[in-house]
């Protein structure tokens, strides 16, 4: 089946006084993505999710949801998106449940159809042992699938997310990333997702987009992204012995060079793995050396950010 079109922004400018944040960006997010915007901070990540909401106005080029200019439709936006900033939109005086509530309220949801959302969204988002605690008194990690809930009261299209997954400590964050893949696949809901934490974002995310210095530089799969920026594969490689300095000496013999000591293990970027694998193994094997641990991956979205933004 084909992908279809759902948003679009097109030599998108923004600017505040004198100073220009957004350069001719162009995003084409399709339904049901889980697109992701990777940037520094103050690349102006918050700034595009703030164009696409209707919070800001370009100060030139155009964004479009189902082909319509969303200056001319922000009743529709209002009512099919949902956003949850990075500081988050409870309120901590208000319970779970409550807070769930006052959202539904905001958005002209009936009593009944309240009722109906909040235990459905609950259980989505694991927080139905808490509905009648207080936000307050919520762990960190709960208040961030709160914030979630309450942009999910109202069944939106779109879920926008400003940083998710920030602050939250690696147990938490497995969680809140696990949880956006439940919403996208049970929900059929398209994410926007902004981060600087590339190695999350890359397992979540279907399509990606480098944005810097105010412009989207590249865009795919995370694959495209690897593919496009290194034809280089990533050996990593960890003995018994760890004689790292002899086996790099056979393999700059034999034509490698991009070798890597990592103290407990090395690091291998070769554009033809099997044969290098093999002739290592080969060496390894007369040397008997024994094998902890060997691996073959492309190299992580961080290297591809890395040399990315360089190259710009």
């Amino acid at each position: 089946m084909p992908e279809q079109l759902l948003i679009q922004l097109k030599d998108v400018v923004k600017k505040f006084n004198k100073n220009l944040v957004l350069s001719g960006v162009n995003l084409t997010i399709n339904n049901k993505d889980i697109y992701g915007i990777i940037g520094t901070s103050g690349s102006g990540k918050t700034t595009i999710l703030n164009l696409i909401i209707g919070f800001l106005k370009t100060n030139g080029g155009s964004i479009t949801y189902d082909s319509k200019n969303i200056s001319v439709i922000q009743d529709k936006i209002h009512q099919t998106f949902g956003f949850a900033s990075q500081g988050g939109s409870y309120y901590n005086k208000l319970s779970v449940e409550e807070n769930i509530a006052f959202f539904g309220k905001m958005y002209n949801l009936s009593s009944s159809e309240i009722k109906e959302k909040t235990n459905e969204i609950l259980g989505l988002v694991e927080l139905n042992d808490a509905r009648n605690k207080l936000a307050s008194e919520l762990s960190t990690g709960m208040q961030r699938r709160l914030d979630i809930a309450c942009a999910l009261i109202h069944s939106p299209r779109v879920l926008i997310l400003d940083e998710p997954t920030e602050d939250l400590d690696p147990i938490l964050r497995k969680e809140v990333l696990a949880l956006i893949r439940r919403i996208n696949a049970q929900k059929d809901t398209t994410i926007i997702i902004t981060s600087h934490l590339l190695g999350e974002i890359e397992l979540v995310c279907n399509k990606i987009a480098i944005l810097n210095n105010g412009r989207i530089i590249s865009d795919g799969s995370p694959d495209q992204l690897k593919e496009g920026y290194s034809s280089n594969y990533e050996i990593s490689l960890q003995t018994k012995n760890e004689d790292y300095a002899k086996i790099t000496k056979y393999l700059n013999k034999h034509g490698y060079k991009k070798i890597f000591d990592k103290k407990h293990r090395i690091i291998i970027y070769t554009e033809k793995p099997e044969i290098t694998m093999k002739s290592m193994l080969s060496f390894l094997k007369a040397k008997k050396e024994k094998i902890i641990e060997l691996s073959l991956n492309k190299p992580s979205l961080e290297e591809v950010f890395e040399a990315v933004t360089k190259q710009h």
